[in-house]
């Protein structure tokens, strides 16, 4: 009767009001100093953007008179340069830090932006392609994997899902840019802002890029320990349980690390701490002279290396997962509605460069919707709508390039297809790795997920116009199956990370795991075995 009278009285309303307002107020709330760091950080994949569309406008005039031969490997340097910064920032990252890397992205655009204005032929055109390209994929790296390291679990996929919008938003300002200035006497103008930015975000770091507090602790914890906590107080408004809630994400990260020492008992001790109150007493030790005599099993510290991470049967669905959806986003195909646009519009809108614009208008506007659900409906669900949404949008541009449909349907399915796109595929693959990875292997399955990608794209570049040549009206139908097998693989096997910690993502990859055949659980290991002559093996044991 106790317990229930609260229930029924008069105050019961109020009581879940207040349950309501707790549950509103426990999303954090961020400082203007967090924003700004999104902000710099976010810097790098807006030039990567900036210079993935930079070249379309002004080809006839720059260097009038080059040769197909020379203008193809112009473009294509630029991809070739974004193979190699992915390939190697992910293990410079983890052994320098996040910083220096995205200080070092901010160099290279400088210098290489400088030298596209500057470039007296188009050899030197090449070189600064080149080498924009290797900053450009250190940026697809580096960039989500900073926005998911500073920010909170609660919020971590709409500020993931900024690497896309930044991404999004240099190819539509790099269009708009370029108009003014497609003439022999003034090209040389279209790449200034890569260099303005980049010395932008080379100022402001000093200020507004702090190291990632997650590698601080996981990599640096007995010397810069305390500055990743410094840095992460900077980044919440004050609080109540602002304190307790730091120093738990501290806990998590270090019992994350397996070179670190236990900090479980550390726990009681920052939990006081944070309240303010007594310290917890020790449970007393029962004096029972016929306790159960319990034998705890230690085991071997297991193996911390990359290699026998990935050889563990558990961690297959997370790195199948980091690097399927970063090359499904690349043979969705994007590109190809891209390479199409022109002729779907033709009819519909007079001039190709409006299309364009619209088209790039569109995909920034989906990206922000993107932000908005990305934390309220889950990965899970947006991958399966994106890719199912694209799928269906293939089928009707099947039909389109058949002659059965109206143009104005086609310019509704291409810009459905780059609104789906930009729900899911578009941005979700560049930070998904973060979420389903351990920590200290983050930065290396980054680095094979982006390289992936960027072989992708190179490989969609080559082989699609003989594709198109070969298949025709159903150039579309190879990207349709590819879709396909996305939204089955979404629905069926990806685990859902929205709001988890990885130790969460893990418990649950480890419960499907039993209900699969194909990602099928560790068979345990069988008791010790007497051989003849020899005495088993047995694992050390310690009496509590």
């Amino acid at each position: 009767a106790e317990l229930t009278e609260p229930l029924l009285s008069n105050d019961n309303d109020q009581a879940i009001d207040t349950v309501d307002t707790q549950e509103q107020s426990s999303t954090p709330q961020m400082t203007s100093f967090f924003w700004l760091t999104v902000m710099v950080v976010c810097i790098p994949m807006f030039l990567f953007g900036f210079n993935t569309g930079v070249l379309n406008a002004p080809e006839p005039y720059i260097f009038v008179g080059h040769s197909v031969l020379e203008w193809s490997i112009a473009v294509s340097a630029f991809c070739a340069g974004g193979f190699v910064g992915a390939n190697v920032s992910g293990k410079a990252a983890d052994g320098l830090g996040r910083r220096p890397c995205l200080i070092a992205i901010l160099v290279g655009n400088l210098v290489f932006g400088v030298l596209h204005s500057i470039a007296p032929n188009m050899i030197w055109l090449i070189i600064a392609r080149l080498g924009v390209g290797v900053a450009g994929g250190a940026s697809t790296v580096l960039t989500p994997m900073m926005l998911s390291e500073i920010s909170p679990t609660k919020i971590r996929g709409s500020i993931g899902t900024l690497t896309q919008l930044a991404c999004v938003l240099g190819i539509l300002f790099s269009i708009l840019w370029a108009l003014p200035y497609c003439s022999t006497d003034k090209w040389r103008y279209i790449f200034l802002p890569v260099s303005v930015m980049a010395v932008f975000g080379l100022f402001a770091s000093p200020f507004c890029l702090p190291e990632s507090p997650r590698w601080l602790l996981l990599n640096r914890y007995e010397t810069r320990g305390e500055e990743a906590r410094n840095t992460m107080h900077l980044f919440r408004k004050e609080s109540p349980n602002e304190m307790e809630e730091i120093e738990m994400e501290v806990l998590e990260l270090l019992g994350q690390n397996r070179n670190t020492t236990d900090t479980n008992a550390e726990l009681p001790m920052f939990r006081h701490m944070a309240s303010n109150s007594e310290p917890p007493e020790p449970e007393p030790v029962p004096e029972d002279e016929d306790e159960e005599v319990v034998e705890e099993v230690v085991e071997p510290p297991s193996d911390p290396s990359f290699k026998a991470y990935a050889k563990d049967p558990r961690n297959r669905v997370a790195l199948l997962s980091s690097v399927l959806f970063p090359v499904a986003q690349q043979l969705s195909g994007i590109n190809a509605v891209f390479y199409y646009s022109t002729s779907f519009f033709e009819g519909i809108i007079s001039n190709p460069q409006t299309g364009t614009i619209i088209a790039f208008s569109v995909n920034v506007v989906a990206t922000l919707v993107a932000l908005a659900l990305m934390d309220r409906l889950g990965r899970k669900t947006l991958l399966s709508w994106s890719a199912g949404g694209m799928f269906v949008c293939c089928v009707v541009l099947t039909f389109s390039l058949l002659g059965m449909l109206p143009g104005y349907v086609t310019v509704v399915a291409v810009m459905l297809y780059i609104s789906f796109f930009e729900m899911g595929l578009g941005c979700i693959p560049f930070f998904l790795s973060s979420e389903l990875i351990a920590p200290e292997h983050v930065g290396t399955v980054q680095s094979i997920s982006m390289s992936s990608n960027w072989f992708s794209n190179f490989c969609v570049g080559l082989l699609f116009p003989l594709m198109d040549q070969e298949l025709g009206s159903y150039s579309f139908v190879p990207f349709a199956i590819v879709l396909l097998v996305t939204v089955m693989y979404s629905l069926l096997v990806l685990p859902e990370t929205r709001g988890k910690t990885y130790q969460e993502v893990r418990q649950e990859m480890d419960a499907s795991r039993q209900r699969s055949a194909f990602f099928s659980p560790v068979p345990q290991e069988p008791g010790p075995v007497e051989l003849s002559g020899q005495q088993s093996e047995e694992p050390e044991t310690t009496v509590v």
